[in-house]
């Protein structure tokens, strides 16, 4: 494990920024009250260790504190620059729900970078299969907006308890069902697909 992702991870939770941080991959995460929108969001910080030989923790951390400490004005014309512009570059197109935009905006989580940070947000009455990012420049402004297709397309999970089951099912060509999808012996070892 990188020692920066420690110490990164280390100063989050000492500056209280992150609540309970964790490390994954090349990033920490965690819950984080933010400010302006009065709740948690999981926040990721990521330092780019792949493209820079160290991250600047004490840099990330109060680029962390800035967004977190955002204020409420600030927040609104972060939403508002990007309800425009998606509402411009949709323009008569149907949407699901007639909902201002604005009120629509759900923000579920942000990535901190070192030069920037990304937003996403669901849209649930006006683009349910879609999450809305927004692209903040290093000072926290505006910069971009995209609107993607949601990509819930995981399908089932299906549990056997053994390889011999899994082999069977496959040879079977059987559609799955409830009580297919959870199958595994009293071991608890299986095989997950």
């Amino acid at each position: 494990m990188d020692t920066s992702l420690d110490t990164l991870k280390d100063e989050l939770s000492r500056r209280g920024l992150i609540t309970a941080p964790e490390i994954e991959g090349s990033f920490v995460y965690g819950p984080a009250h933010f400010s302006a929108v009065g709740g948690e969001v999981m926040l990721n910080v990521d330092p780019e260790i792949e493209e820079r030989e160290a991250p600047d923790v004490g840099g990330l951390c109060e680029k962390v504190g800035r967004l977190l400490a955002l204020s409420a004005t600030a927040w609104r014309e972060v939403i508002e620059a990007a309800a425009s512009e998606i509402e411009e570059a949709v323009g008569p197109e149907p949407i699901a729900e007639p909902t201002d935009l604005r009120d629509d905006l759900e923000l579920k989580s942000m990535v901190v970078f070192v030069d920037a940070v990304l937003l996403s947000f669901d849209a649930p009455r006006q683009f349910p299969d879609s999450v809305i990012r927004v692209l903040l420049d290093e000072d926290l402004v505006f910069d971009d907006v995209e609107v993607d297709e949601r990509d819930d397309d995981h399908g089932d999970v299906l549990t056997f308890g053994s390889l011999d089951e899994l082999l069977d099912h496959l040879s079977s060509g059987a559609s799955s069902t409830a009580d297919e999808k959870n199958r595994s012996d009293d071991s608890g070892t299986g095989t997950t697909v």
